[in-house]
């Protein structure tokens, strides 16, 4: 769906180009690399072209005023409004230029906007339309944090209160979730990823009234609170798949995927993503987890499928670097594996009382 981006100047980075995104996308680095920021942008526009074709069906909307608004709630930046997420290294116009292409639903169009430092929360520069999209594109996001726990104050404090705290890629997420599911109606190519999640914990978060949510195990439920971490993170997949709002010409992001999870559910998830990808659903992750990496290397060799690996990289008070590599061909020397290697090194030091 997402074929490729250009950015310039937008936090962090001075540039980042990736000019064919694969069906699974990585990226890795150190904290303060942008990996986050990144994901973010990108689901933002993503997010902006799916709510201007459904809004643009019934009514004249500004491209511009949709994109700004999202931008402003998903990243929630400061007084100085989206000029703050302008470079403070180069200090000239953010620029962006984004390709989509979805050959199943038969679309393609990109979008581009700039804007300058001192931008509030009006975007000039930008195009006033874009092809609206078929209704049956998704576009989610799964932040590091679960929101199963939380979802009812999340909603509040937004929707009611109009307080900032979560950001949009939360309340998106909420309100995709909380649509019901309906018994069986599970997309063909998603059926066998949906059963490998639920018999992992052997059991299944299943949505009473009033939006709360419950894990079911045999003849035992389970509040949420009472729940695992590692559950309700698997169980938002699930339940996204059995409402349908997780199909087949989804575009999904994922931050930390690994959050919670013990090492061999966190490696059977990514065999689950990669079944995702496989029957149409591109993804986008970021990870610190060796387990992770190691994993998607492993089947995306297994599997043939391209996967793109971002390797991000900053020196103090200078621009975000990056090297992009395919799993499916290599696993490249990073952070990831040198901090393990680091410790198998001490331990032997130890060993040897060096």
């Amino acid at each position: 769906m997402i074929k490729s981006v250009t950015l310039e100047n937008f936090m962090g980075y001075s540039k980042f180009d990736s000019k064919e995104f694969a069906s699974v996308n990585v990226i890795i680095g150190k904290n303060d690399t942008g990996k986050t920021g990144l994901l973010k942008l990108l689901y933002c526009a993503a997010k902006t072209i799916d709510i201007y074709s459904k809004m643009s069906q019934n009514a004249d909307v500004e491209l511009k005023k949709l994109l700004a608004e999202k931008l402003l709630d998903i990243y929630q930046p400061g007084k100085k409004g989206l000029g703050e997420l302008v470079s403070k290294i180069t200090k000239e116009k953010l620029s962006v230029d984004i390709e989509f292409k979805h050959t199943r639903l038969n679309y393609e169009d990109r979008l581009h906007f700039t804007f300058g430092e001192s931008t509030t929360n009006t975007i000039v520069d930008c195009q006033k339309s874009i092809k609206p999209i078929s209704e049956y594109f998704r576009c989610l996001f799964i932040p590091a944090k679960e929101v199963l726990t939380s979802l009812k104050a999340i909603r509040a404090t937004r929707d009611n209160l109009h307080m900032p705290g979560f950001d949009d890629t939360y309340l998106d997420l909420i309100r995709a979730i909380v649509i019901p599911t309906q018994k069986g109606n599970i997309t063909e190519e998603l059926k066998d990823v949906n059963r490998r999640l639920e018999e992992l914990f052997e059991g299944q978060i299943e949505q009473q009234s009033d939006d709360d949510f419950l894990f079911k195990k045999g003849n035992t439920e389970f509040p949420m609170q009472l729940t695992a971490e590692g559950i309700k993170k698997i169980g938002i997949l699930t339940t996204l798949i059995r409402n349908r709002q997780l199909n087949a010409n989804s575009v999904l992001f994922f931050d930390e995927p690994e959050t919670t999870l013990h090492p061999e559910a966190a490696r059977e998830l990514v065999e689950m993503l990669m079944l995702m990808a496989k029957s149409g659903i591109q993804i986008f992750l970021a990870t610190h987890n060796y387990f992770v990496l190691k994993q998607l290397h492993l089947s995306a060799r297994r599997d043939d499928v391209k996967t793109n690996c971002y390797l991000l990289s900053r020196e103090k008070g200078k621009s975000v670097e990056y090297s992009v590599y395919d799993l499916k061909n290599e696993f490249p020397d990073n952070p990831i594996s040198n901090e393990a290697i680091r410790m198998s090194d001490e331990e032997v030091k130890i060993d040897l009382g060096i």
